[in-house]
């Protein structure tokens, strides 16, 4: 009986390591064969972060204030943001998420590349081999801003970057994978976004707003090349994405106030149909919810009224943001990142929190444009560029370049004159003040 027992446990164990070996030969799910071009077209929308770093980075700012004690935090990560911290949480805005997404996008990104490669990088896959490498250095990109030190020429190359993946990874923590410089990642960046950039085609997609159509490929060309000091081609991207003169695809807010609700504000603000929307971002994200409740940490009716979209400027006012949304004088906002619910339990009624981020707008890119003219002393250009976004913004006053600079020398430095310590030459005067109402104008419509 006991020899029985013996063969029969032998017998098992074989059958058992045949089905094994069986199984292990077989293609789990053709996530690991993709051998089509749809199948590369579908891996590229996961190629994209389903995240937002902008709760986390938007409290640690300047554009938050710890209203006092009285108030109640909406959660830890708000706190710990807000105080520069070390964030321990695992919540969907966390630093820990938002490393994992990031390093699951750039991983969609390079398999799609390797199965193109393996086909033989036939022509018609062009579009898709440019998405997949705009993506990979835009994933890497914005870990860089949030994990690594700013780039300066002078000593990017003493400074630590992160690890940039350029292949399929085969097995968890795999050798060789160093950090390198941050003069070699962005060294890395640039080369995948020239290879990318002529492969891009708009005409790939059913819905362009949510991918790497040409002209958000260009509009994060030009923002790259502003914090890489390449001014010249930052200012050379930032026109092919909006044109010489951008007047007809900035963002008309004139009719915004009429909303009587945010989440309509909101649903406007990302419309298809806004010419100045450039690509959108559907993420994961508390921010929806967290900014409306930022009691304790949040963009108060001070810092409103000092700094930001109700603040003295060379302007006069600008009247698109005299109706916001506010809830007493902890938290007002401009209400375009309204919380989106996408129900987790229905029976319990919990939900994940969504919202849509602009992850490249016009706007935003006509900014970028005015901040290379004037740290490459085109100052003409800048003010022009500046003036196209205070006449969209219906300021009551359109200075020129004169008023500018006399505004922002002379402006009181606890609101919108704070010293300027970059780590680059900067002259003072003229360069100074017109880089100051670069940044007071990004603060407002960021």
């Amino acid at each position: 009986m006991n020899n029985i027992r013996t063969y029969i446990l032998l017998a098992g164990s074989l059958f058992a390591l045949a089905s094994c070996n069986d199984f292990l030969d077989t293609i789990p799910d053709d996530r690991t064969e993709i051998d089509s071009e749809q199948k590369i077209t579908n891996i590229l929308v996961s190629a994209y972060p389903e995240v937002s770093t902008i709760l986390i980075s938007e409290l640690a700012s300047d554009n938050a204030k710890d209203n006092g004690a009285l108030y109640d935090i909406y959660g830890q990560i708000q706190r710990d943001a807000y105080l520069w911290n070390d964030m321990t949480s695992e919540d969907t805005d966390a630093p820990k998420y938002i490393w994992d997404a990031h390093y699951n996008a750039i991983c969609s990104a390079n398999q799609a590349l390797h199965a193109i490669e393996l086909m033989g990088n036939p022509e018609n896959l062009n579009p898709q081999k440019g998405e997949a490498l705009l993506c990979r250095a835009y994933a890497h990109f914005q870990l860089a801003n949030l994990f690594c030190m700013p780039y300066n020429p002078q000593t990017a190359d003493q400074e630590l970057g992160i690890p940039y993946t350029t292949v399929p990874e085969t097995e968890v923590m795999p050798d060789g994978i160093e950090r390198g410089t941050l003069s070699q990642m962005y060294e890395n960046i640039n080369r995948d976004i020239e290879e990318g950039l002529p492969l891009i085609s708009s005409e790939a997609y059913d819905i362009p707003l949510y991918h790497f159509n040409q002209n958000a490929a260009y509009a994060f060309a030009a923002q790259f090349n502003l914090f890489y000091n390449k001014f010249d081609k930052a200012i050379r991207y930032a026109t092919e994405a909006i044109g010489e003169d951008p007047s007809s695809v900035l963002r008309n807010m004139g009719g915004y106030a009429q909303f009587p609700s945010s989440m309509e504000y909101t649903l406007a603000y990302i419309s298809s149909d806004e010419p100045a929307n450039l690509m959108l971002q559907q993420t994961m994200s508390w921010w929806g919810s967290n900014y409306k409740s930022a009691y304790r940490y949040g963009h108060s009716r001070e810092i409103c009224e000092k700094q930001t979209i109700w603040s003295k400027g060379p302007y006069g006012s600008l009247k698109v943001y005299e109706t916001v949304l506010g809830y007493g004088d902890q938290s007002i906002f401009v209400p375009k990142m309204d919380q989106f619910k996408e129900i987790a339990n229905a029976i319990t009624g919990s939900y994940y929190g969504r919202q849509v981020a602009f992850a490249f707008t016009t706007d935003k890119t006509l900014l970028n444009r005015a901040e290379a003219y004037v740290l490459s002393k085109q100052y003409d250009k800048a003010v022009n560029d500046l003036q196209y976004w205070y006449r969209i913004k219906a300021a009551t006053k359109v200075p020129d370049k004169d008023e500018l600079n006399l505004f922002y020398e002379t402006v009181d430095p606890t609101t919108n004159g704070k010293p300027l310590d970059p780590k680059f030459a900067l002259e003072a005067g003229l360069q100074t003040n017109l880089l100051k109402a670069v940044i007071h104008a990004r603060r407002i419509e960021t």
